[in-house]
């Protein structure tokens, strides 16, 4: 989040404090006015049930350590880290050798990007660069996050099938609140169910278009996040960051409670 202090006492470094997960605290200036900008409270993407919370948990820590005038602005975003915990630089795999790829700095950009800048300097110059298998993007590792990568893959959801709701399943759903989605299941079948402030219902295949695990909702960004691998999607199930590249595939409430109807005369 950002904020503005009331004493104008803003630190003029990056801070890190000692909580798990830790909180930070740096300041931006933008257009000649300052903000602090804090953060913390990181968890899984998908994982966190209760996304919300998490803001009011970081301003009060913000609070307890700042004279906080305002908070403007608050936002979430993702880092994504290997399962061995170092990120990738080198030749992408299955790619030209000229094409490159640093990623996965697991938010610690600021460092790993200058040592990208160096083992991949040395790649393109064509000089030797004994951080340069370390880091490869091609490394194979009989790691423990490979036990991990199983175990979250072990719960994905079956791919949507039937898609028939019964007119009075369909009268159930329609009593969430606005503002809520969550992932609805009858009769063996599962939809992902958003209700807007508007009152309309939108409605999803929850299983994630790219490893098939079972996306949740995210009130706090109204998204569909995925906890396997950090995909997620917006209301109507289109992409808002990767690894996923397809949408989720949308249902046809109205066509649903017609035939619902049908089948029920």
């Amino acid at each position: 989040m950002a904020c503005l202090l009331d004493n104008e006492a803003y630190p003029q470094d990056l801070a890190y404090d000692m909580e798990d997960p830790y909180n930070y605290y740096r300041t931006q200036t933008i257009n000649c006015v300052d903000y602090l900008i804090a953060g913390g409270k990181d968890h899984r993407t998908g994982e966190e049930v209760n996304t919300e919370h998490l803001f009011t948990e970081l301003e009060a820590t913000v609070r307890t350590n700042f004279n906080v005038k305002e908070v403007v602005y608050r936002w979430s975003s993702q880092y994504f880290e290997p399962a061995d915990g170092l990120p990738y630089i080198g030749h992408l795999p299955g790619q030209p050798s000229n094409v490159f790829v640093a990623t996965g700095f697991g938010g610690n950009g600021m460092t790993y990007s200058h040592v990208a800048a160096r083992v991949l300097t040395d790649m393109i110059t064509g000089k030797d660069n004994e951080l340069s298998s370390l880091f490869s993007p091609s490394r194979i590792k009989p790691i423990a996050g490979f036990t991990e990568f199983v175990a979250h893959n072990a719960g994905v959801a079956a791919n949507f099938a039937g898609k028939l709701f019964s007119a009075e399943k369909l009268h159930e759903l329609v009593e969430l609140a606005p503002g809520e989605g969550k992932i609805v299941q009858h009769e063996g079948k599962k939809m992902g169910l958003f209700k807007d402030e508007g009152g309309q219902l939108h409605a999803v295949n929850p299983t994630c278009t790219h490893m098939k695990c079972e996306v949740k909702w995210n009130a706090a960004e109204q998204s569909w996040d995925c906890p396997c691998h950090g995909a997620r999607y917006d209301c109507d199930g289109k992409v808002i960051t990767g690894p996923a590249d397809h949408s989720l595939e949308q249902i046809n409430l109205a066509a649903l409670e017609e035939k619902a109807r049908s089948a029920a005369s």
